[in-house]
């Protein structure tokens, strides 16, 4: 299990087991953070191989 699969599993926990809506929300709000943050660290590592590979910029 990656850190990010960790933090959202923890995350959703603490989401589901706390009593007070705000922090549910926080947690929620956190969770949807992390998974932008991992999907933006994956298209910035797919452009950087793209432009690697790119035969005209060479």
């Amino acid at each position: 299990m990656d850190t990010n699969e960790w933090v959202e599993a923890q995350l959703k926990i603490l989401a589901e087991t706390s009593k007070e809506y705000e922090d549910r929300a926080f947690f929620r709000s956190l969770m949807a953070l992390v998974e932008e943050q991992q999907k933006r660290l994956e298209q910035s590592q797919g452009e950087v191989d793209g432009r690697t590979w790119n035969p005209s910029k060479w």
